[in-house]
């Protein structure tokens, strides 16, 4: 162990030229029936993973696949451990349909997010269950090495909870993210965080496959498959917390555009009344707000109240703000209305162009205050189209602060069995010797 590991951090065994060679998968192309098999059967795995339980009955009626096919690769996954039986529930005349689930004992899926000012890590069984949770604080001016280091010694305190296999480490990075090259490109929140390998540096702490994706595409897929988005087509999540951005439900799937980088709705640029184009994250993210109204509170009357917050230095936040203006500031209530309105507006923007079933908050900024919520549902509702308005509104999220890495977890399971429109070419191997 090096001078730069993690303190405590106890690193996972990796091959060194003289170990003996770990066994590989065998390296061949599969006829396109068999990638065809192998993604049926991940269709099945991933549809009793979403789902929690169902029926082999279930599962051909929603997949569209014959009821005896559906029925053998269920035999077959119960020989080899991945599914489980439950005992019959009789709900209608008939024989009762058995339950099935995922195996929780057949693996488990680590997720990490982190932001500005903290991480955090969830280590799931193989159904998706929380074994264990943790987080972890990131203080303001630590160093680009800093942050990784404590990041990635938060990821093996977390690991070393597993009792069954580690199959998979998902990292939901903040900021410009290139998921496909493993890659944070900018993040303009902690220092130095430019053309960032995170997915790399992760990867040398572990002996497991390691996948990059930004953080609120990672949220947003939790929160379609077991939170406010589940069972919706049409779904927009707006993140609005140290950072905007925007995590996309088309047609019930997780869409990330070309190059998997759909979604930094921060960067798009309005004009305001100073007749200054202003990106949107200066606008209504938290550490833009704060910063605008801190300006303000230099060049307003001074109060003893306002020299209390100025005297937070960097330390000011959003709470600290709505608080006094709950006290009685009439400009810092004033600065309240033009963010809950400025909130609004983006919502009607963003719903006027997907024409979404619904818009899923989550963040600290759209809930800080009761002033900025309510400006922000009325805004909303003056903006959106009329037609679009019958059918979209806003809706808080339910899955709470570790969203992030319970879906970068969950992905991890996708990954394992990719199906359908997952299917790579680059899986495609592998995935047909691990189901055949």
């Amino acid at each position: 162990m090096s001078k730069n590991d993690p303190p405590n951090a106890r690193r996972r065994s990796r091959p060194t030229a003289s170990a003996t060679p770990k066994p590989t998968l065998p390296m061949y192309h599969p006829r396109p029936r068999e990638t065809k098999l192998a993604a049926k059967k991940s269709q099945i795995l991933n549809e009793v993973f979403r789902r929690g339980q169902c029926s082999r009955f279930d599962l051909a009626r929603w997949l569209n696949i014959n009821a005896s096919a559906v029925g053998g690769y269920v035999d077959e996954f119960l020989r080899l451990g991945l599914l489980v039986e439950g005992s019959p529930v009789q709900s209608r005349p008939g024989r009762a349909p058995v339950p099935l689930r995922i195996n929780p004992e057949h693996g488990c899926f680590l997720g990490l997010e982190f932001e500005a000012l903290r991480a955090r890590a969830v280590l799931c069984d193989g159904a998706g269950g929380v074994l264990h949770q943790r987080e972890t604080p990131l203080k303001l001016g630590m160093t680009r090495e800093a942050v990784i280091r404590t990041v990635v010694a938060l990821a093996l305190s977390v690991a070393e909870r597993a009792t069954t296999p580690l199959l998979s480490v998902g990292v939901a990075a903040p900021g410009v993210v290139d998921a496909l090259g493993g890659r944070i490109l900018h993040y303009g929140l902690l220092a130095d965080f430019d053309q960032v390998p995170m997915r790399d540096r992760v990867q040398e702490a572990f002996d497991v496959p390691v996948f990059l994706e930004h953080n609120i595409r990672a949220l947003t897929y939790a929160e379609l498959l077991r939170g406010s988005a589940q069972g919706a087509q049409h779904v927009l999540c707006l993140a609005v917390r140290s950072g905007v951005a925007l995590g996309i439900v088309a047609d019930g799937k997780l869409y990330d555009g070309a190059h998997a980088m759909a979604g930094e709705a921060g960067y798009m640029v309005v004009q305001t009344g100073s007749g200054q184009p202003q990106r949107v994250s200066d606008l209504v993210s938290a550490t833009g707000f704060v910063a605008s109204t801190r300006a303000k509170l230099e060049a307003w009357q001074r109060t003893p109240a306002r020299d209390d917050l100025l005297a937070k230095g960097v330390d000011l936040s959003i709470a600290d703000l709505c608080a006094a203006a709950d006290a009685g500031d009439p400009l810092l209530h004033s600065q309240l209305v033009e963010l809950g309105t400025n909130l609004g507006i983006l919502a009607a923007n963003l719903a006027n162009v997907f024409a979404p079933e619904k818009i899923i908050l989550t963040g600290e900024v759209s809930r800080c205050s009761p002033v900025v919520r309510q400006l922000m549902e009325r805004t909303f509702r003056k903006f959106t189209l009329p037609h679009i308005l019958r059918v979209a509104y806003l809706e808080d999220d339910v899955l709470g602060s570790f969203a992030g890495a319970l879906g970068v977890a969950w992905m991890g399971f996708a990954k394992a069995f990719p199906g359908g429109d997952e299917v790579d070419a680059a899986a495609r191997p592998a995935m047909a010797a691990a189901l055949s």
